[in-house]
């Protein structure tokens, strides 16, 4: 069978919705309009408390607090009082109901009368008979009680047919529509009965009774088929013949023994399906108790229901069942209603569920925070007679000190979850982020998540880049981090709970702060393994090289300058492995007196004036002063292997951050092109590691070379 689209249901709704609400209109404006509020004096007279001064009674000369005399104009007719157009209140039988109804109509048709001469009396008692022009009802004289009695009923039409247009196929989305119609059909019969300003002829009468009660009786036996379906069918019995059944006892009450009225007895029937939803509501969270999601839902449809038509029943059904008069004004009681189907219409479309279950509570902790309040303030001013204000005192202090922390214990029990503390969290986490082996680091992080989140199953997920929340709160996905793939987690917290928004938080929170352990660990590591290539370098370029030279130099002091050499390589080496900086000052002091060593064992003089830095407590990076050594070592050496020298000058400037070493000579100078030889690019290389340069200046004679670099170590890298 083929359904319609969403869109056309739901048009068709709202086209239900329209024609509604301008039948309503029509019902309300049809009846004989005299422009009047009226009252019934204790004594049974209809006096008239209000006037419409455009209507027909004040056109026609009537003042507030006229009595309504009668319809005619004979003035020898008895006096009109209530009973005679049906004032009874709530008739107990239905002979009374079916007396007040024809009363009525009488009256009714009495008011048709044209031209319609209704006898009004004042103070005096002295009747007179005016006529009554015919005008049409203004649309404006409607009251506020038919507009947004009417307006109640349309907005739960609506949304249950939001609901339903989406999900037509489904038993609880129709059993929930059935519920919006039901309180379209109460609503509608209530608001056409308040706009009724004096009378309704019997027809209309009977018809807004019948939507009236047939819908409020109607709307219990769905709302209990509806909590016996879902979240969890509870039954296999057809829970939808529900509805007929109720409506076929509520009808046949006539039969029983003193022929109780439908009114009186529709109150009734409606107080016990009350009852009945609150028992539905208790069997579906007992069927859902191993379903976090069902169970969630239960908790949020039911305390949407009890919360809206349990105010209403309490306030309305109950109090006329009992023959008492209403708590609270009962015209707008049927908002109370909106309540639910608000909040019927999330959880039906399973909006963020997870949120919705921990509202709930919320909700009821503050309802029951303020129901405990009124019920002890109103002990202590009936019971023991306590001043208004000392009991409200004694309520608000009791509240605070007994039920907030007994609250706070049921929050910890029930939706609040046992986990790691976070600086046992956080510390897990470094611990797992640590760990070398990619497999035992794998375990380790679903150990964790285990422990944080208590779920009964861990699985491989899908790609994800943070966390997102699966299945309502039932899952939990999770990115890849510690060397596995995604992960979903699933009935969290033994599968006592959902996951929510602060559950996925925390989960971003530790897989960011995992990531940022790892990059920490793997640029160690990295870092690990360049020192080391740099020491073996080191000790290749340098030292080796140096020894290898020497055991092959046949001049004794040739091989006594290579040793040196490596010595001086190795002490170098020495204080870089101590991860400490070196006093730039002692640097340039251990420099000057091995190249001046160097040179004059070579029959070289040097040229080496004292150097003043700008701060002496200046400090060089051991790459610094490292890589600046072995460029000066190569250019003493080219110096005196090459150049045939007698003379190396050095001096030594800073400035800005940089250190400038110029090195010349008195030689034959460089062969070829300036700044290109052969043999200058290891000095370029160990100078450009760490940002620094060679320049090799045009020169009439000898050789000039300056080596330039970074002081700071931040520069050098």
């Amino acid at each position: 069978m083929r359904t319609s689209s969403p869109t056309t249901l739901l048009l068709g709704v709202v086209l239900l919705c329209v024609a509604t609400a301008l039948a309503g209109v029509w019902m309300a404006l049809s009846p004989a309009w005299l422009g009047a509020g009226f009252d019934t004096r204790p004594d049974g007279a209809i006096t008239i408390t209000r006037l419409d001064p455009q209507g027909p009674l004040a056109r026609a000369g009537a003042k507030v607090g006229d009595r309504l005399a009668g319809i005619g104009a004979d003035p020898t007719a008895p006096a009109l009082r209530a009973a005679e157009i049906g004032g009874l209140d709530s008739p107990a039988t239905q002979a009374e109901a079916h007396q007040r109804r024809r009363l009525q109509g009488a009256f009714a048709d009495a008011l048709k009368a044209r031209p319609l001469v209704v006898r009004l009396a004042g103070a005096d008692n002295v009747q007179r008979p005016v006529t009554v022009d015919d005008r049409p009802r203004p649309l404006t004289t409607l009251n506020s009680e038919f507009w947004a009695n009417l307006a109640f009923g349309l907005i739960a039409a609506l949304i249950v047919g939001w609901v339903w247009a989406l999900r037509p196929r489904d038993l609880a989305t129709q059993l929930f529509g059935l519920t919006g119609l039901s309180m379209l059909a109460f609503t509608f019969g209530w608001a056409v009965n308040s706009s009724v300003e004096l009378v309704a002829d019997a027809a209309l009468a009977l018809t807004s009774q019948l939507l009236n009660m047939t819908g409020a009786v109607a709307f219990g036996g769905a709302m209990i088929a509806f909590f016996l379906a879902y979240p969890k069918r509870v039954t296999r019995w057809p829970v939808a013949w529900l509805i007929p059944l109720w409506l076929l006892g509520w009808a046949m009450t006539p039969l029983l023994p003193g022929n109780p009225s439908l009114d009186s007895t529709g109150q009734a029937v409606t107080s016990l399906e009350m009852a009945l939803i609150i028992v539905a509501i208790g069997v579906q969270a007992f069927a859902s108790r191993k379903d976090p999601a069902a169970m969630a839902a239960t908790r949020w449809l039911g305390l949407s229901v009890i919360v809206g038509a349990g105010a209403f029943i309490g306030n309305v059904a109950v109090p006329i069942a009992l023959g008492r008069a209403p708590f609270l004004d009962p015209r707008y009681s049927l908002g109370f209603f909106v309540i639910i189907y608000v909040g019927m219409a999330v959880g039906l479309r399973r909006h963020k569920l997870f949120e919705l279950d921990q509202w709930a509570f919320r909700i009821l902790f503050y309802l029951s925070a303020g129901a405990a309040m009124l019920a002890l303030d109103g002990l202590l001013i009936t019971a023991l007679g306590a001043a208004p204000s000392t009991a409200l005192g004694v309520s608000l202090l009791v509240v605070a000190f007994a039920y907030l922390p007994f609250r706070d214990v049921l929050w910890r029990r029930t939706i609040g979850r046992k986990t790691m503390k976070e600086h046992e969290m956080f510390a897990a986490v470094a611990q797992v982020a640590l760990i070398h082996d990619a497999e035992a680091r794998a375990g380790a992080w679903k150990a964790l998540l285990s422990r944080v989140y208590e779920p009964l199953e861990i699985s491989a997920g899908g790609p994800l880049v943070r966390a997102q929340i699966l299945d309502e709160g039932v899952a939990l996905g999770l990115p890849a981090a510690a060397g596995t793939t995604a992960l979903t987690l699933r009935f969290p917290f033994r599968g006592r709970g959902l996951f929510g928004t602060a559950q996925a938080q925390l989960a971003d929170q530790l897989v960011g702060l995992l990531s940022q352990i790892e990059e920490g660990r793997d640029a160690y590591a990295r870092g690990v393994v360049e020192e080391r290539l740099r020491i073996a370098r080191d000790l290749h370029d340098d030292v080796g090289a140096r020894l290898l030279s020497g055991l092959h130099r046949q001049d004794l002091s040739q091989t006594r300058e290579a040793m040196r050499g490596a010595i001086g390589d190795l002490r170098a080496i020495v204080s870089g492995l101590s991860g400490h900086d070196l006093p730039l000052e002692a640097v340039l002091a251990d420099l000057r007196h091995e190249t001046s060593e160097r040179l004059e064992a070579a029959g070289l003089s040097l040229d080496w004036p004292p150097v003043e830095l700008a701060d002496p407590d200046r400090t060089a990076p051991y790459r610094v002063y490292k890589n600046l050594t072995s460029a000066v070592r190569e250019v003493v050496s080219n110096a005196i292997r090459h150049a045939g020298a007698t003379t190396v000058a050095v001096t030594v400037h800073e400035d800005g951050g940089r250190l400038e070493l110029t090195l010349s000579d008195d030689g034959v100078g460089l062969p070829g092109e300036p700044g290109r030889r052969s043999g200058l690019a290891n000095l370029e290389r160990r100078l450009g590691e760490i940002g620094g340069a060679v320049e090799i200046p045009e020169t009439t004679k000898g050789t000039v070379i300056r080596l330039s670099a970074p002081i700071d170590a931040s520069a050098a890298a």
